[in-house]
């Protein structure tokens, strides 16, 4: 998907005078493009929504009309700052913008004198990172999961990328590479480990909330100048499913201090910098686990770290296809990143356990 900037018929629905917008692009986001559109007077984010990969735009706006309703109707309480992102309607009060070319644009709000970072840089960072996440599930608490409708058909629904993988591994051959058959070999051991959360599901032991989706390091944006937490970003992902999942993502995407594009040897997870996240997620939203929840959180990361190598491991036989890239290896490289990390994690298990429980 190319990022074009966005053309002067979708600029005008938003500015007066759209000759007159700087124009800029925002974030190194897999999915959409997204440039940071602003003049004197004001400034937003603009976003051309991918609809290969969201089949249907309009469900995203309806369910940040959703979340954006919920948010604005239930006002910060006095603490620690903190501005939730909400869609910005046009000049005539529409929430979407449909280009000539039949491509689908929305605005957000833009937190200014703020950034995001590839990865944490300090235990203060990173337990501002567990904060921002309880934070936003404190928010979204009281907002009805029915009221959602999921954006991304069997997101974090591991059966079905494993059904996809298996599809997708059955027509290829000729797969000799030393990378290749480690990511081979690593689904192969863990897939049948990795369903215990399907099952605790299944079994009523657990219950589905609603929750960001991809709380992934590079969503949270910090303060230029405390750096603490202010906002969590991309939105797309809000819907229904496990806090485990979210908390999981949160751990596996901080603790690993190399970063997301890192050299995949050096993938580790670190767990002072996951003793420091779980210490300020637990600070804000203790209340909204049991003690049974806590109990699957290690399963939350694990079966997060496996989901991704999965489905950057099936796209790059896809021929990347579906994750923004240069060419294919690129989403080998990632995949291969996740499924180191996951041994680490393996290997760490006994004391990530104790430390979900202690706090």
């Amino acid at each position: 998907m190319t990022s074009l900037l966005p053309p002067r018929e979708v600029l005008q629905h938003y500015f007066p005078k759209p000759d007159a917008v700087q124009l800029s692009t925002l974030g190194q986001g897999n999915i959409n493009d997204t440039f940071l559109a602003g003049t004197t007077d004001k400034s937003i984010v603009l976003q051309r929504i991918n609809d290969q990969v969201f089949p249907v735009p309009q469900l995203l706006i309806d369910n940040l009309q959703q979340l954006s309703r919920h948010l604005l109707s239930n006002p910060e309480e006095i603490g620690q700052y903190w501005e939730d992102v909400v869609l910005v309607p046009t000049r005539d009060g529409s929430l979407s913008v449909c280009d000539g070319n039949n491509k689908l644009w929305r605005a957000l709000s833009y937190i200014s004198n703020s950034h995001s970072v590839p990865r944490v840089t300090s235990s203060f960072q990173a337990e501002q990172m567990g904060w921002a996440l309880g934070h936003f599930h404190n928010r979204l608490n009281g907002l009805e999961k029915n009221r959602l409708l999921p954006p991304l058909p069997r997101f974090h629904h591991i059966p079905s990328y494993l059904n996809q993988y298996d599809r997708q591994q059955a027509s290829k051959t000729g797969h000799t590479s030393a990378e290749i058959l480690f990511c081979m070999d690593t689904i192969r051991k863990e897939r049948s480990q990795v369903l215990s959360l399907e099952k605790a599901l299944n079994k009523g032991e657990i219950h589905e909330t609603v929750i960001h989706g991809d709380p992934k390091i590079a969503n949270v944006l910090f303060d230029k100048d405390s750096d603490r937490a202010v906002s969590i970003i991309d939105l797309d992902t809000v819907g229904p499913g496990l806090l485990q999942h979210d908390i999981g993502d949160c751990l596996r995407s901080v603790s690993n201090k190399a970063g997301e594009e890192s050299d995949p040897t050096e993938a580790c997870f670190d767990l002072d910098i996951c003793s420091a996240t779980l210490k300020g997620y637990f600070s804000e939203a203790h209340a909204l686990l049991t003690a049974i929840d806590r109990e699957f959180i290690y399963d939350g990361l694990k079966t997060i770290t496996f989901e991704l190598g999965l489905r950057f491991f099936t796209d790059y036989l896809q021929g990347g296809t579906y994750f923004k890239c240069k060419s294919p290896e690129e989403t080998l490289h990632k995949s291969l990143v996740q499924f180191s990390l996951l041994q680490d994690i393996i290997a760490k298990e006994h004391t990530i356990r104790r430390l979900t429980l202690e706090g």
